[in-house]
C-alpha cells in the first residue's frame, strides 16, 4: 500500500475514535471510494451503491448523535429517514433497514439511543430523539430547504 493510502486509512480510523463535524464526515465519505479499494475495513463502503458507517455526528448546540448512517453514493439533497432500533442500541435489523432506505434514495440514520441519550428507559430516549429531529435538517446530505424527515421502526 502506498503512503497516501496508508495516511488516508489512518485518517478514517481516527474518525471512529473522536467526535467529528459534518464537514469532516463528508470529506471522508467523498474520499472513500478512491481509498477503500486498497484500505479495507475502516469504512463500510458496500459495492451496491451506498455508503454506510457507524459514526458520531456533531449537531448544533454541542449535541452529538451516535448511530449508523447510510446514504446513496454520490447524491445530495436527500430526504432523511430515522430508523428507530428495537433496542436502545443499533442492531443488524436497524442497519439493514437503513441500507434499504439508502437504496431508495434517502439519508437513513439509525440512532444509537443508549450512546446518544443517557436517559434511563427507552421511551425517554425516543422522546429525546424526537426533539432532536429538527437538528437533522442541517445534515450536509439532507435537503434543508424542504427538509422532510420520516421516522420508521426497524
Amino acid at each position: 500500500m502506498s503512503e497516501i493510502n496508508d495516511h488516508a486509512a489512518a485518517g478514517f480510523e481516527a474518525l471512529g475514535r473522536k467526535p467529528v463535524g459534518r464537514r469532516t464526515v463528508m470529506a471522508a465519505l467523498s474520499a472513500a471510494p478512491a481509498v477503500f479499494g486498497f484500505a479495507g475495513s475502516a469504512f463500510a463502503v458496500t459495492d451496491d451503491g451506498i455508503n454506510a458507517r457507524n459514526v458520531r455526528y456533531a449537531l448544533r448546540g454541542g449535541k452529538m448523535l451516535d448511530g449508523y448512517f447510510a446514504s446513496p453514493r454520490g447524491k445530495a439533497n436527500l430526504g432523511v429517514i430515522v430508523v428507530m432500533p428495537d433496542q436502545s442500541s443499533v442492531d443488524a435489523k436497524a442497519q439493514e433497514t437503513a441500507r434499504r432506505y439508502a437504496h431508495a434514495g434517502y439519508l437513513a440514520i439509525a440512532p444509537d439511543l443508549g450512546a446518544t441519550f443517557k436517559a434511563g428507559n427507552r421511551d425517554a430516549m425516543v422522546a429525546q430523539m424526537m426533539k432532536t429531529l429538527p437538528d437533522l435538517k442541517r445534515l450536509s446530505h439532507s435537503n434543508s430547504k424542504d427538509a422532510k424527515i420520516g421516522v420508521v421502526a426497524a
